[in-house]
């Protein structure tokens, strides 16, 4: 088994967001997490996405590929999965 790191997490702020959309909270969190691990999206090799709700409230289960795309990474391929654990893996 190879070794693998959590070089940099990223999170928004918990509460009604109705303001916001989910893209706009899901970009703000990846780029928190690239500034947090002090990279760029050049760096990046995979994208893993905690969200334990994303079928019941957007009705889309496949969000990390979405995510993936609208930072304008889909272009490069990525693995991108979503990680769910309950209210453990965000909301």
């Amino acid at each position: 088994m190879r070794e693998v790191a959590v070089l940099g997490i990223g999170m928004t702020r918990f509460g009604e967001l109705w303001d916001r959309s989910f893209r706009e909270i899901g970009i703000e969190a990846g780029l928190e997490a690239l500034v947090d691990a002090k990279l760029s999206s050049k760096d990046l090799s995979a994208l893993y996405l905690g969200s334990m709700a994303s079928g019941p409230l957007l009705d889309q289960e496949h969000i990390a590929p979405l995510i993936l795309d609208y930072a304008g990474l889909s272009g490069r391929h990525l693995p991108a999965i979503r990680v769910e654990g309950g209210g453990a893996s965000g909301s």
